[in-house]
């Protein structure tokens, strides 16, 4: 038996990998619906906006065996995703399984039982062989950093979080702190209601249009310059970081000419996608300017290069903290996390969680699972269910993970390069991955065939001999998360998933 915390993408996902893999499968969510945080909601939980479009087009932001639908823009709004979530637990039957507005409140290991004993309000304690965290324990809590004098603002501040409807600014004059792509969908949601907009940063970034030359952005990311720049990365870092820069870069100046004055250099790892940014910029709507020093008086607030600015409201798009209180301690990942990493400037002092390929407990890899906790530049879906491809065929028994010794070895060896990648960048993830490596990993505990057949073995020189012109659609044309239900392997196969890669790219 299994239960799934949580019943967003990753939830769903890895109820239905796991479901079909023959284990007895139950999803809890607190909410009355699925989809986490697509489904729009004006509660203090994080959710999307109203007006919230994707920032990764459909071709490449879907599950590996379910497509988006005919028919919506290459971009979707967050309200077509949550309608292709809601069709995916239609199709995959997976409604008998949920078990909605259910608050977990604790889970703990029961020694004698050999089971979770997962406490529920309201409910008698219920026993499962295995569990899947699927809440994004590392992005849980907002987090609002320790500014001088900010108990003296009295003006209106509030976490992203609790940021739903923009006409609640009208006439004021909103200050948006931080600067990924939450800042620039906050900033440009105010753009044209409120009287002035600032987004305050201390960091740069490469800024990003959903489309290039007419094309969805990210179709220019090919499988071939993915394994390409991974390699790179793998053998020689900082070639391979210069490298992936002037890629962004050279997309970026395509469609955007940048101010020197807006202090977007030196440019953080992730880019923002953001189509109107630049423009709401180049017309004044909103003001690019220097990090919060502190906080002078009611409304008064002093930038780090000394400027002094009056502003109504405070909008901390600041990210999260994690948070894994509803496990025991034990088997809170991150309580044995090293330091290394969270010391360092990149980090903001966050936290490392320690588990394997950031899926697998250390303590209970054989029955403990966390996802949401890889930040690659892959879509989040694709992420998710591939790992929990990996989980079921690790707990079906048809994969293996090395030995306990290997594992605290691999994560001590993986925190040590998140250490020095902190200490080179800013705003580095706890959850960043190298991700060729990590690709390569979970395709080979999934037993997806893509290491085999579109590697450098002989399957994969007799795949490319005889069937040359879908291996090079796979490796040159758009990178599909279809591709890793094309062959045979040990998870199950999807019989369309060449037509729907050959649609998909035509």
């Amino acid at each position: 038996t299994v239960a799934v915390i949580g019943l967003g993408p990753a939830g769903l996902v890895a109820l239905k990998n796991i479901h079909e893999e023959g284990f007895d499968v139950t999803g809890f969510d607190q909410n009355p619906y699925v989809g986490g945080l697509w489904q729009f909601t004006e509660e203090d939980k994080t959710s999307v906006l109203q007006s919230t479009v994707v920032n990764i087009s459909k071709e490449r932001g879907c599950f590996t065996d379910y497509p988006y639908p005919e028919g919506i823009s290459a971009y979707p709004t967050a309200a077509e995703v949550q309608r292709y979530l809601v069709s995916y637990t239609e199709h995959f039957k997976l409604e008998p399984h949920l078990r909605l507005n259910t608050d977990v409140r604790q889970i703990r290991f029961d020694d004698t039982r050999q089971q979770y004993a997962i406490e529920i309000e309201g409910k008698d304690v219920q026993f499962y062989d295995k569990v899947v965290i699927a809440i994004g324990g590392l992005t849980s809590l907002p987090n609002i950093p320790t500014i001088e004098g900010l108990e003296n603002f009295k003006g209106k501040g509030l976490h992203s979080r609790a940021f739903k409807k923009p006409e609640q600014f009208a006439g004021k004059r909103v200050m948006v702190v931080g600067f990924g792509n939450t800042a620039a969908d906050t900033a440009t949601a105010l753009a044209n209601v409120a009287e002035k907009v600032y987004i305050a940063h201390r960091n740069g970034a490469r800024i990003l249009p959903r489309r290039v030359n007419g094309k969805p952005v990210d179709h220019a990311l090919s499988l071939r310059l993915f394994t390409i720049q991974s390699w790179i990365m793998s053998n020689f870092p900082a070639a391979g970081a210069n490298m992936f820069d002037r890629f962004i870069k050279s997309l970026q100046d395509k469609s955007f000419k940048l101010r020197p004055e807006w202090g977007f250099e030196p440019a953080q790892a992730t880019p923002i996608v953001s189509n109107t940014l630049v423009d709401y910029l180049e017309c004044g709507l909103i003001e690019s300017v220097k990090g919060i020093k502190r906080i002078l008086g009611d409304t008064q607030v002093e930038l780090d290069d000394g400027k002094i600015l009056d502003v109504d409201a405070l909008v901390w798009c600041t990210g999260y903290k994690a948070d894994f209180s509803m496990l025991e301690p034990r088997l809170d990942p991150t309580s044995r996390s090293s330091t290394a990493s969270s010391d360092a400037n990149g980090s903001n002092g966050k936290p490392l969680a320690r588990l394997y390929h950031n899926v697998f407990s250390l303590e209970k890899p054989d029955s403990l699972v966390f996802l949401g906790n890889v930040h690659t530049p892959l879509s989040g879906f694709q992420l998710f269910d591939m790992a929990s491809m990996a989980i079921a065929q690790v707990w079906k028994g048809a994969s293996n993970l090395p030995s306990r010794s290997a594992i605290e070895s691999a994560v001590d060896e993986h925190h040590i390069w998140l250490a020095e990648q902190a200490s080179r960048r800013s705003n580095v993830s706890p959850g960043m991955v190298d991700g060729g490596a990590w690709l390569k990993a979970i395709d080979g505990l999934a037993g997806t065939g893509v290491n085999e057949y579109l590697g450098y073995g002989w399957k994969g020189w007799w795949f490319w001999l005889s069937n040359m012109k879908l291996c090079n659609l796979l490796m040159g044309g758009v990178w599909s998360p279809h591709a890793h239900r094309l062959f045979d392997g040990k998870r199950k196969k999807w019989e369309d998933a060449q037509d729907a890669i050959e649609r998909m790219n035509e």
